[in-house]
């Protein structure tokens, strides 16, 4: 597995790369033929770094924490295993035209997204061209930088990413402050829910990421499950009565106690 060190030296590679072919392309405005050439370049460096980034992000688990899917989208801690040492073993396997009843306290996560989370959960909603992943990714745009408008203000947006509609350059840059308006508005820790409820698992009857845990429990254990937006409530958040209780693109963590499977 690659040192932290030498990949920080493979992005330092990545973004020199990407900033000579990019600068050429749009500072005067980009050009078909130039950002074609440009971006069949940068295919092939940013391949290799994605290729090498993946290789330690796919550790299943980190500091007890164990990921349910490949991009981490879905992370998995065991908070406290079940009493009965082996109940719901059997069930746990298989959980066809069963359901479960669990107890559950929803609650308002960190997004802490990378570069590559921000490609898969925000950037498909914002209309760009299809160069923008790989855009987003040499330039290493994640949470932090997406939402610093110093660093990804108006002046990036059209010279960096080579949007040159002002309309569009600044409805991108709103979107990207709208993220960082949220956390003001729905703080880390802030509980959103709690309940305890009955569904049937793999129906659609609850987010993503509550089906993906559930797959991996026992009766009487309780877990900490931290989900992305893409595997939680999406672009639109949850909103009930005229309230919005999970903003857009929101992370959520659950704690889920299984209760019964029957």
């Amino acid at each position: 597995m690659p040192s932290t060190k030498s990949l920080n030296t493979l992005a330092g590679c990545v973004f020199i790369f990407w900033w000579v072919a990019a600068v050429g392309a749009f500072s005067s405005g980009p050009n078909r033929n130039t950002i074609s050439t440009s971006r069949r370049q940068l295919q092939t460096t940013t391949s290799f770094a994605a290729q090498k980034f993946n290789d330690v992000s796919s550790a299943q688990e980190v500091d007890g924490w164990t990921s349910l899917t490949d991009g981490g989208g879905v992370k998995l801690k065991v908070i406290s295993s079940s009493s009965l040492p082996d109940a719901g073993a059997a069930d746990k396997l298989d959980l066809k035209g069963k359901d479960v009843t669990v107890e559950y306290i929803g609650s308002i996560a960190a997004r802490n997204w990378s570069a590559q989370d921000v490609i898969d959960c925000w950037l498909p909603d914002q209309g760009l061209s299809s160069l923008a992943p790989e855009l987003f990714e040499a330039f290493d745009i994640d949470y932090k930088r997406l939402t610093n408008p110093n660093k990804f203000g108006i002046k990036f947006i059209k010279e960096g990413l080579g949007i040159l509609k002002d309309a569009k350059q600044t409805t991108l840059f709103e979107a990207a402050q709208d993220l960082k308006r949220s956390e003001e508005s729905h703080m880390e820790g802030t509980v959103f829910d709690k309940n305890q409820f009955t569904f049937r698992p793999g129906k659609g009857q609850v987010i993503r990421a509550f089906d993906l845990a559930i797959a991996e429990m026992k009766v009487g254990q309780t877990v900490s499950v931290v989900a992305r937006c893409d595997f939680a409530y999406g672009s639109k958040g949850l909103r009930v009565g005229g309230k919005d209780l999970v903003p857009p693109y929101a992370t959520v963590q659950y704690d889920i106690t299984l209760v019964e499977i029957k």
